[in-house]
């Protein structure tokens, strides 16, 4: 029972830490990249998508053939996602949903086709004036890994404005 009075000290030195630690966390100090990769994003449709933290990073991942990703991360986790994949001609938003991480193939769809999106996740038909490959169709993906920042209005601006941007690039171009 000699332990008793410690107990209480040291629990609200953990809880003030805690908070302290919480309240410099909720702040953004990171200036919002206005491109991911080489592809121009409005830092305002990343806003709502991205946590706080101190500093933001983009890397390219464009190992696999017919596949790039851009990986944003802050403070050194993955909190965002978004990359092109060609598809073979023809492949449905629906079936392609069905391998792409944060997309179901029962989420929200745009009312002309070209988008599926969730409050995590997001597909899209790229338009290709004159696609790099002949034989297949592009898609654009975009996701949030971070919990607490998912948002399925700003997935859909996100997906409809990255499709958009991947359709002037070198990828269709």
């Amino acid at each position: 029972m000699q332990r008793t009075p410690l107990v209480a000290p040291v629990v609200g030195a953990l809880l003030l830490g805690l908070g302290a630690t919480a309240c410099s966390t909720q702040e953004r100090n990171y200036e919002i990249p206005s491109a991911l990769c080489g592809t121009a994003v409005s830092p305002d449709l990343l806003e709502p998508l991205l946590p706080p933290g101190d500093k933001i990073s983009t890397t390219l991942s464009d190992r696999t053939e017919g596949m790039k990703r851009c990986l944003v991360s802050v403070d050194g986790k993955q909190v965002l996602a978004v990359g092109t994949e060609w598809w073979k001609e023809g492949a449905s938003l629906r079936r392609a949903a069905l391998v792409i991480a944060n997309v179901d193939s029962d989420d929200k769809e745009t009312e002309d086709g070209r988008y599926l999106y969730s409050d995590s996740g997001a597909i899209g038909k790229v338009t290709c004036p004159k696609p790099r490959k002949t034989d297949g169709d592009l898609l654009a993906t975009a996701r949030v890994n971070e919990p607490g920042t998912s948002d399925e209005a700003a997935m859909k601006k996100l997906i409809a404005a990255y499709a958009e941007a991947v359709g002037k690039s070198d990828e269709c171009t």
